[in-house]
């Protein structure tokens, strides 16, 4: 797995500097499928005694309530002002902060939004010597700085091992190698300080390496969500235009003229092709057969960005900012009694 165009070592040196506090807080019991915990990644900083979230790409933060108690360790802990996160939890109740339950990763800066692990399942890393596994769909990439090389394994379906996965797979040729990759749910704790979900062990060749491990996935995890655009009008104050994109795959765009006509609602399904392309099929509110198809790229700032000509939004394109949850995580009240804390 690549970080963004930085190269491996870069890549590895940015992993071990990173901090990630795992929390094991259960969620409630009915917040689950498409209704269930939300994830987010974002800056989130110590205000007082309150806690504030600040989700990647998005200009608006958040007050958050921080049902794992790993916040407010950590930043009694650690003397920083702000650090960035990996979260999971729900919107409970009405008018109350937004819940976190689980810690996924916590700690590095602004510039970890921009680190997405894109095309990686999952990443494990350790050191002496320093080694690095990106476990992808079209193999299992094994990098050891000892021996300067790399070594891509065929794509195997991880095993389920009690609280872990467990993935083996074997190269022959003029060298053979056999490899077994285990993550483990345990926190792992690397020589920075960093804290991770995932402890692992590499045995390559008989050879046992440890190390930590953390999911990757991260621009597919955070594409759900709510988008929004301001389009400026020759008379008046133009169109507002909203986009939902589901967990499930469903998208809902509505289009208000602010000319006290209804606002134009469209319904269908949007999908990610090979890299940032997004493509949206959507159907007019009035049901005619024919579907409109729009495709967009996801910039560097979260936001899509309509790619090519398009006869509704011209030559300049359309670019949807990201303004924060699915609707379906923008509900009132979403569960009826309050969940028990461990």
């Amino acid at each position: 797995m690549k970080l963004n165009g930085q190269t491996h070592q870069q890549g590895v040196l940015t992993l071990l500097a990173v901090g990630i506090l795992a929390g094991c807080q259960t969620l409630p019991e009915n917040m689950t499928g498409e209704s269930g915990p939300l994830f987010r990644r974002g800056i989130i900083s110590q205000v007082g005694d309150n806690l504030h979230f600040k989700p990647c790409y998005v200009q608006k933060g958040e007050l958050i309530s921080d049902r794992s108690g790993r916040l407010k360790e950590f930043f009694q802990q650690y003397e920083v002002p702000a650090a960035y996160a990996e979260l999971s939890g729900d919107h409970l109740y009405l008018g109350e902060p937004w819940a976190v339950y689980k810690v996924h990763m916590l700690s590095g800066n602004q510039l970890s939004c921009s680190y997405e692990l894109s095309g990686n399942h999952y990443r494990a890393a350790g050191e002496k010597p320093v080694w690095v596994v990106d476990v992808r769909d079209e193999g299992i990439y094994v990098q050891n700085y000892g021996r300067l090389s790399q070594l891509i394994f065929p794509a195997t379906e991880p095993v389920q091992q009690g609280n872990g996965l467990e993935w083996n797979s074997s190269l022959t040729g003029f060298n053979a190698y056999d490899l077994t990759l285990r993550l483990l749910q345990q926190r792992c704790t690397d020589r920075y300080g960093a804290v991770y979900q995932y402890r692992s062990e590499m045995v390559l060749n008989g050879k046992m390496h440890f190390g930590c491990a953390r999911q990757g996935d991260l621009d597919i995890r955070t594409l759900p969500g709510l988008y929004r655009a301001n389009l400026a009008g020759v008379r008046g104050e133009g169109r507002f235009i909203t986009l939902d994109l589901t967990v499930d795959g469903q998208a809902l765009m509505n289009q208000d003229y602010r000319n006290n006509q209804p606002v134009i609602k469209q319904q269908g399904s949007w999908k990610r092709l090979e890299g940032r392309t997004i493509i949206l099929e959507l159907n007019d509110d009035n049901s005619r057969a024919e579907k409109q198809v729009l495709i967009f790229e996801r910039d560097k700032q979260g936001a899509l960005k309509m790619k090519g000509y398009n006869s509704t939004y011209g030559r300049s394109g359309l670019r949807l900012e990201r303004v924060g949850p699915a609707q379906s995580y923008r509900k009132s009240i979403r569960v009826e009694a309050g969940p028990s804390p461990d």
